[in-house]
């Protein structure tokens, strides 16, 4: 069989962008087509990365906007203060990071093209481009994002939270009043639970002076989202100034779908590869494409494309466990109330939650914390006495 290319990759943005580089610097001919003529837009995220990225990604100094010790988590009507001695987050300058990951990309030998894929054949390695080109590959890689085609293609089931976000002008001294304190406001991001949100929440996380992306993801509708979102500012009399809005999807991941398929293997949002709780994907995406540019490589080399599912059983060995301590999180945030929400985190403060959360609490690996939490008996202490039996039976307790 004739080739155009080793590996065909759909989607340019940081996932794709970044498998290519791999799989480049692996001496592997890639193509990399994203729809797009302008990459990194418009912005989808909340722009914010655990300190870990170290270890999975580069990223330049110069597009971090800020670096944060911790959180202020909100209820209805309490306030939890955790934080780290040293940064646990950076706050990115996503767009530029996109074009950065992108360029490192080309930069290596990987060509771009900017057209849309519109079909597939994973057994022969074809992909159907808009204007009806047609690339012939040894494998496709699917990092078409949350509505990905190619995981259509493949027969998966997909699923996703509306997100919405707002860049808003806020002044610091209705941040202070909000907090209720007066630590150095740019050290700190602000979630919030409400029951009208959940399973989701919202955040404030400050990017420059008195700027910040408000936003929040849930089950709602866009709209929707931009009226409890605006509720949430006025009530709390957080005096904004709207500078942008952006809107995107957060995808739901389903363990029963399939990441490697013949010629074809999903990375990404495409994959669902996001934290239930947080809706973060970038950490978990890169890391995958670590390992799945090792299989793709194996499988080329050997001409057994069956290898790539080898891909996909790595991905659930590392993080299936993970996933499955954070949907159970959600499910029990999902049977409280706002008066519920406001007993917990009452409950937390009088417990010393908020050292322990400071202590074991990590935005990549929140089953720590809630082991310790068990360990401790601290869940017992905190979760309403009527909701116990079935806290109980989601846990396993």
């Amino acid at each position: 069989m004739n080739f155009d290319y080793d590996v065909c990759v759909v989607g340019a943005g940081p996932v794709g962008s970044t498998i290519s580089y791999y799989l480049s610097l692996k001496g592997l001919s890639v193509v990399l087509l994203d729809k797009k003529t302008k990459i990194g837009f418009p912005l989808q995220c909340a722009g914010i990365l655990s300190y870990h990225i170290d270890e999975f990604n580069e990223l330049p100094e110069d597009i971090i906007l800020n670096k944060v010790k911790g959180a202020f988590l909100h209820s209805p009507n309490h306030i939890l203060n955790v934080k780290k001695d040293s940064d646990v987050a950076y706050i990115i300058d996503r767009v530029a990071y996109d074009q950065f990951l992108l360029n490192r990309a080309t930069g290596s030998g990987v060509k771009l093209i900017t057209q849309k894929a519109v079909d597939f054949n994973i057994d022969e390695g074809l992909t159907t481009l808009q204007n009806n080109e047609k690339i012939k590959s040894k494998v496709i890689v699917g990092c078409d994002g949350y509505n990905s085609d190619l995981s259509k293609y493949i027969g998966n089931d997909q699923d996703n939270y509306p997100a919405s976000q707002m860049l808003v002008k806020i002044s610091a001294n209705d941040i202070y009043e909000y907090r209720k304190d007066s630590e150095n406001i740019s050290d700190y991001v602000d979630a919030c639970l409400l029951e009208e949100a959940l399973p989701g929440f919202l955040w404030l996380i400050p990017v420059g002076e008195d700027l910040y992306r408000a936003g929040l993801f849930s089950k709602d509708s866009h709209k929707r989202q931009a009226d409890i979102l605006m509720d949430y500012l006025n009530k709390n009399n957080l005096k904004f100034e709207i500078i942008e809005k952006y809107k995107g999807f957060i995808p739901i991941f389903n363990k029963n779908n399939k990441l490697a398929k013949s010629r074809a293997v999903l990375i990404g949002d495409a994959a669902g590869q996001v934290k239930p709780t947080s809706g973060g994907g970038l950490m978990i995406a890169f890391d995958a494409c670590r390992f799945a540019s090792e299989y793709i490589v194996q499988a080329i080399e050997k001409n057994d494309f069956s290898i790539l599912e080898k891909y996909h059983e790595e991905f659930l060995d590392k993080y299936q466990k993970e996933f499955s301590y954070q949907i159970k999180v959600q499910k029990t945030l999902q049977m409280l109330t706002n008066d519920d929400l406001d007993y917990l985190y009452m409950k937390l403060k009088e417990n010393d939650g908020e050292k322990l959360i400071s202590e074991y609490g990590d935005m990549d690996t929140q089953s720590v914390l809630i082991k310790e939490s068990v360990k401790r008996g601290l869940v017992f202490k905190v979760i309403p006495s009527f909701l116990f039996k079935k806290v109980g039976k989601i846990f396993g307790f």
